[in-house]
């Protein structure tokens, strides 16, 4: 039976020389990583997205643990739904705005 993302590791295939002449040029000694992470943030928003938000939901869509994906928003830059809670913006007459990720 054929590999229905064959097509799609083709396309992602074909980028990483490019990728890697890049790394290395910017982040010697930090390539994986470095590569890691330029798949790993728009994978983990995404996800975040698709969850409206749902750090749980999130976590067993992508297949991992919830705190490994805190820690990893943590790392990628990304703020956790909790962390956007607590600098909410107050409105005018002093009500929280709509927090865009969930309740």
């Amino acid at each position: 039976m054929p590999n229905p993302l064959g097509a799609l590791t083709g396309v992602v295939g074909g980028l990483i020389p490019d990728l890697i002449e890049q790394l290395i040029a910017a982040h010697p000694g930090r390539i994986y990583r470095e590569a890691l992470a330029i798949l790993e943030k728009p994978l983990i928003v995404h996800a975040l997205s698709l969850t409206g938000g749902n750090q749980l939901r999130a976590a067993r869509l992508l297949g991992i643990n919830r705190n490994t994906l805190r820690k990893r928003c943590r790392e990628l830059g990304l703020a956790t739904p909790d962390e956007r809670e607590a600098v909410r913006p107050v409105g005018a007459n002093g009500a929280r705005l709509r927090n865009i990720w969930g309740p």
